[in-house]
């Protein structure tokens, strides 16, 4: 594996014998010298020296994992990194290994997914050149494994709203063309914690890249999957606005009075809320309802209504209920 090959300092090491290395530059006075912790300072004066000439040998890409090492977030130590591997046509396979600590300990650091971004992609492309007509077969496994390390990394870490994380699943799924099946994995998600508002957001993402614009029945889906979500945790408000995703003005919305159920929903939700307080965003909702069919008399009065049970947010519906031309 390519990572880090000894304790030993670098001035103490035969083959680095060549090497000067390169202090920071910190200027004639300044203001507040860093205290580095033992062996970083060595570190990047030795990987500075490295950049100087342009080297990218075996012992470059093993310099670069301790400079990870030191600094995980460090952006020039990553992309340096990629050259090296490139440059030297490195086992990849290795790389994987290498990275799998980071994605795994550091899991919001973004120079992580985005070196591993890198890495599936250029797997990927080595295995369309050498595997020939099981090439396509290899591709999509490794991508399929990638998905699946990356529910390894949310339930090891127990972080499921990660957006770096996110982003490089969703990036995977692009790039492999993924996307139709992906539903039963935000399901699951869902199911496990109806409250994900990442799992929620990424079935939106999902719904869009498996077909757009929406058909009716797809449209109708998701309106049904977010009303049983709302009738199971009615004050999640992950599944309201999910529900607003389909419904109002906007691409590829319907009004709100386009589908009656909502409504009948609304009320449901609103007089057993009743009986313990309020919900919100069904107040809010039924509003929207009342505005579409034009009653602004009756959105009003729940704009008035959520201005006393989401004081936070006053001023927001006083000036929704004002654009009423009613208050």
């Amino acid at each position: 594996m390519y990572g880090i090959s000894e304790d030993r300092p670098y001035s103490k090491r035969e083959e680095w014998k060549d090497v000067t290395p390169v202090p920071q530059k910190d200027g004639p006075h300044p203001l507040a010298v860093i205290k580095y912790p033992p062996g970083f300072e060595e570190v990047h004066g030795y990987f500075r020296a490295i950049q100087q000439r342009n080297e990218t040998s075996l012992r470059a890409l093993s310099l670069t994992a301790d400079v990870i090492e030191n600094n995980s977030a460090n952006y020039t130590a990553w992309y340096y990194r990629r050259r090296c591997l490139k440059e030297l046509d490195s086992d990849l396979d290795e790389e994987r290994v290498f990275t799998n600590k980071w994605a795994t300990d550091c899991p919001k650091n973004y120079q992580v997914w985005y070196h591993r971004r890198w890495l599936i992609s250029e797997i990927a492309e080595r295995k369309r050149k050498e595997a020939g007509a099981e090439a396509d077969k290899h591709i999509q496994l490794l991508a399929r494994q990638e998905l699946e390390y990356h529910l390894d990394c949310m339930q090891v870490n127990s972080d499921y709203k990660n957006y770096n994380g996110w982003s490089h699943r969703q990036f995977i799924l692009q790039h492999f063309n993924l996307w139709h099946e992906e539903l039963p994995f935000v399901e699951r998600l869902l199911s496990e914690d109806i409250r994900n508002n990442s799992a929620w957001n990424h079935r939106y993402t999902v719904v869009r890249n498996q077909s757009w614009p929406l058909s009716d029945e797809i449209r109708k889906r998701e309106i049904k999957f977010a009303m049983d979500a709302i009738r199971a945790c009615a004050n999640n408000e992950c599944a309201w606005n999910y529900l607003s995703a389909f419904l109002g003005e906007g691409n590829c919305k319907v009004p709100w009075t386009a589908e009656p159920e909502v409504e009948v929903l609304c009320r449901e939700v609103i007089d057993v809320a009743a009986q313990h307080g309020t919900c919100r965003m069904a107040l809010q909702a039924m509003a929207s309802i009342n505005e579409a069919k034009g009653d602004v008399q009756a959105a009003a009065a729940l704009y008035s209504q959520l201005e006393e049970v989401d004081r936070i947010r006053a001023k927001y519906w006083a000036w929704r209920a004002s654009l009423l031309g009613a208050v």
